[in-house]
């Protein structure tokens, strides 16, 4: 699995041991990062080891004020 990018419901149930239902719950409430091509639900793989190894907590990158 480490060429894959891009995991679907069924891949990435899989890779960390959930059950589709469970993660399209989290999709549904945004409790794990995901991606959108038309219908599809796509997530990128390293953005998923991201949020495991964070304990599951979303990280969003909140930019930084120039410093004067």
């Amino acid at each position: 699995m480490e060429n894959i990018t891009y995991l679907d419901v069924v891949l990435l149930s899989n890779y960390i041991h959930l059950s589709k239902s469970t993660i399209y719950k989290m999709v549904s409430n945004n409790n794990i990062p995901y991606l959108k091509l038309g219908t599809r639900t796509l997530f990128v793989k390293d953005q998923i080891d991201q949020w495991v190894l964070s304990g599951g907590n979303m990280i969003e990158n909140i930019p930084q004020l120039p410093k004067f």
